[in-house]
């Protein structure tokens, strides 16, 4: 790029945006591990999306809540830096796809520089749906619209009476994946995963041994490991505590760990990886979640979402995500959808050097991320029984 500082000031938007992505799948993470056992899946980049695209249609205390909790603030909240992080992780591969649709009741009125604005910079398409006389039949039209975007995964995001009467406009978008491996592995075998230390289940397990990047982090006591994609453009990063019921400790050093930090600290190793195939499907309600992090006003009376419409008589009822992925021998296949459910107001009540050869056994719970080359998290989560 040049040194013009118009050039200069997107890119360190673009910056702040990876970052804020990242910090953001982070402290979804912990607080989703707060209330979910077992496996978590779901994809950081789609909420981020969702949350933005929601929050140029807000105002006052809603958008400054709203902003924070995706760790961006009045600078870092650009629509120019946003169209550029989309463009740049969906036009280098077809691995990637991302649809983002706005679906408005024919009887609803939103404001153009709204429908403009998103159009322009998240590419959203907009459709009218006639929400007030038959909310079952649009809630159908829209799980279809989801299935046919990310390759028939996601099934049934909206579930029954998520869409009613009363439902004014619901902003969703769609993310699909899919890679082969740049090294394949060989065909699974059965093997031991350690459920925890003294329980064990057998799996599907697959090998590897190739040239990687790795690294162990000896404070931490955690290795991390980078299994990229055909034509380098997205990796899987795999972070596997020491212990076999490290996992846990793991996740408290959250704050200590950032994954671009320890990418660059990764060195070239001969590596025998052991990695079980794995298929989740998860489905989260966020409202709860996204209070937590810091957006309560959305779901109240109180919400202010006056740049949607213009007597801002909006408020939030439910944020709905899920997420699929498969992996095995061949690469990953990854959905996942989320949804912002806009409600009417009124009508509702409601280091140590390790050795040149490296063995990395999957074989307990552990933490995966997929990411770009530039850090940005499209999907997170923990495998702890696969």
């Amino acid at each position: 790029m040049s040194d013009d500082p118009k050039n200069m000031a997107l890119t360190t938007n673009l910056e702040a945006l990876s970052l804020a992505n990242h910090d953001f799948s982070f402290s979804l993470y912990k607080e989703l591990a707060k209330t979910e056992t077992g496996n978590i899946f779901y994809s950081p980049f789609s909420i981020h999306v969702i949350m933005f695209m929601a929050s140029i249609g807000a105002a006052s205390k809603t958008f400054d809540e709203m902003i924070a909790t995706i760790h961006l603030n009045k600078t870092t909240h650009s629509l120019e830096a946003y169209k550029n992080l989309l463009e740049d992780l969906t036009s280098e591969s077809d691995n990637l796809k991302l649809a983002t649709g706005m679906f408005v009741d024919t009887a609803f009125n939103v404001k153009d520089s709204f429908v403009e604005n998103c159009r322009k910079y998240l590419k959203s398409s907009m459709e009218k749906l006639n929400f007030k006389n038959d909310p079952e039949q649009q809630r159908k039209y829209l799980n279809d619209w989801v299935l046919s975007k990310t390759n028939n995964k996601i099934k049934d995001l909206f579930l029954k009476d998520t869409i009613t009467r009363a439902t004014a406009l619901v902003l969703a978008n769609a993310v699909h994946f899919k890679s082969a491996w740049e090294h394949k592995f060989n065909d699974a075998e059965d093997d031991s995963f350690y459920v925890t230390p003294s329980n064990k289940v057998t799996v599907k397990m697959m090998t590897l041994r190739h040239d990687l990047q790795y690294y162990h982090d000896s404070d931490l006591k955690f290795a991390a490991l980078e299994l990229p994609y055909e034509h380098h453009t997205f990796k899987m990063i795999i972070l596997l505590p020491d212990a076999k019921d490290g996992l846990k400790e793991l996740e408290n050093n959250f704050s200590k760990i950032n994954l671009y930090d320890i990418s660059k600290k990764m060195t070239q190793y001969h590596v025998t990886v052991k990695l079980p195939r794995f298929k989740l499907e998860q489905s989260l309600q966020l409202e709860e979640v996204l209070s937590n992090l810091g957006s309560p006003t959305m779901f109240t009376r109180e919400a202010n979402f006056t740049n949607i419409v213009e007597d801002g008589d909006l408020y939030v009822s439910k944020v709905v995500h899920k997420a699929y992925v498969d992996v095995n021998e061949k690469g990953t296949e990854a959905a996942a959808a989320t949804a912002i459910i806009v409600m009417r107001k009124h009508k509702v009540t409601n280091p140590l050097e390790p050795p040149k050869h490296i063995e990395f056994h999957a074989d307990h719970p552990f933490v995966v991320a997929v990411v770009s080359r530039t850090y940005d998290v499209l999907f997170l989560g923990r495998l702890s029984n696969p």
